[in-house]
């Protein structure tokens, strides 16, 4: 009989009483295994208990991001876990139920949201004029333990002095104190919608890792840094994160291609797992990885790169850290693999092998590159699409999937190529179904 997939759910009672609503209705082929607490500072006690937990099932929701941050640690990279992210929607229903209740919502005090999603709220909503309050979170090291009830604090005090109308709140217990209070609060709960997302994404991880458990396991552990020249530059902290992100979305393109999951730890450190197999017939043996190379090509960052194996998800990434370890050692770009603690190979020089065989089709690219503004990476996964499709006409939605783009972001790809003579309109798709035709473009450049 095949396994049952086991699910922990960790968060405070409200959003565990959700859970217990949500669950038999969308997902009746797992079992749900609920651990509610309302504590948001690190407890000895809740640590005992999410042990316990861990052995018992194969992936975790918390229900907010700080325990999430909080606890994570205990569960990955062994077990799959992530927690319920605060949305647009969830706050547009608390702006709706303060409104429905007589409050101007344009005299409100926020926590735990960024201005800018206030903003684009209150923008759709066409409310220019606002007296918002946003309260940011501190940093998870600087919580202590006074931080809610300085929340609370902080609202009440603003509500106090006549500068809001009412609160909206992500926290219930700073909810529950204004309510006791009478001060119109809203609480922000996570949807229906993004609870089911969430667990359907955790359940094929859960999955895929199940498949893994089955062979040879390869895990990458990864370290992206900028170079030291950025520090240098004017807003350096700008065009570091961009760096960052860019270099992250290259880690997501390869993980699709080599079926790899990946666990981000923070904005610099990348854990992924995948089959010994896959990594294998992706890096031709070994001989070259394509992602370093589009990110060393595109990204002003150093790579440490440590590859460990095992026939455990804990043995593999034990084997990655030790080689993590060793890369780490050198300045720049190095990589190592580790078999064991006593077999530890490296430094390892991959081959590039989009460029190696083809300089010319290296420099078209270049120039393409800096004729477009379009990276030399999107462009290379143009031209491959091409050739692995034998066509050369696309949809938007067909590029927006192959390119793991939005459909927004692949139509300003396409206006690109277009006003620079790369692209033609040539056409639309006809359906008898409702709505808006889709484009077709005929992609013009070849590198062959």
């Amino acid at each position: 009989m095949k396994k049952k997939l086991k699910l922990g759910f960790v968060g405070s009672r409200v959003r565990m009483e959700l859970i217990r609503e949500i669950i038999p209705v969308y997902f009746p082929e797992i079992r749900a295994d609920i651990y509610e607490n309302d504590c948001y500072e690190y407890d000895k006690a809740m640590e005992r208990d999410l042990l316990a937990l861990k052995r018992r099932v194969d992936g975790v929701v918390f229900g907010g991001e700080l325990q999430f941050k909080l606890y994570q640690v205990i569960f990955e990279p062994d077990i799959p876990c992530t927690f319920l992210q605060k949305n647009s929607v969830s706050l547009l229903n608390s702006f709706l139920a303060l409104s429905w209740r007589g409050v101007n919502i344009s005299r409100i005090s926020v926590d735990n949201y960024s201005p800018a999603t206030v903003r684009r709220i209150l923008s759709d909503a066409q409310i220019t004029e606002n007296n918002i309050k946003i309260l940011r979170r501190r940093e998870l090291g600087t919580l202590g333990s006074k931080y809610y009830e300085e929340l609370y604090q902080e609202h009440r005090k603003l509500y106090q002095e006549g500068a809001v109308e009412g609160c909206i709140t992500t926290l219930f217990f700073v909810h529950d104190r204004l309510a006791a209070d009478s001060i119109p609060v809203a609480y922000s709960r996570p949807t229906t919608d993004n609870i089911v997302k969430t667990v359907a994404r955790l359940k094929q991880e859960c999955m895929e890792r199940s498949h893994m458990a089955e062979g040879d396991l390869a895990v990458l552990a990864l370290r992206i840094t900028p170079r030291e020249d950025n520090l240098y530059r004017p807003q350096w902290e700008y065009l570091e994160s961009r760096e960052k992100i860019k270099a992250a979305e290259e880690l997501y393109y390869f993980a699709k291609d080599a079926r790899a999951a990946v666990i981000q730890q923070s904005d610099e450190q990348f854990t992924l797992l995948l089959k010994r197999a896959d990594l294998a017939n992706y890096s031709n043996g070994l001989k070259s990885l394509p992602f370093l190379h589009m990110i060393l090509d595109n990204c002003k960052c150093n790579i440490s790169l440590g590859i460990g194996f095992g026939f455990s998800p804990g043995e593999a990434r034990s084997n990655a850290g030790l080689a993590l370890k060793k890369a780490a050692c050198h300045e720049g770009n190095c990589t190592y693999i580790a078999h064991n603690i006593n077999s530890i190979t490296g430094p390892i020089h991959f081959v590039n092998p989009q460029f190696a065989q083809n300089s010319e089709e290296h420099e078209v690219l270049q120039l393409l590159a800096q004729k477009t503004g379009i990276s030399t990476s999107k462009l290379y996964r143009i031209n491959q699409l091409r050739e692995r499709t034998k066509k050369s006409l696309f949809t938007t939605a067909e590029l927006a999937e192959q390119l793991n783009l939005s459909i927004r972001g692949a139509n300003r790809l396409l206006n690109t190529l277009e006003e620079h003579g790369l692209a033609r309109l040539s056409g639309q798709t006809i359906s008898g179904k409702a709505g808006r035709p889709s484009n077709i473009y005929h992609v013009l450049f070849d590198l062959e």
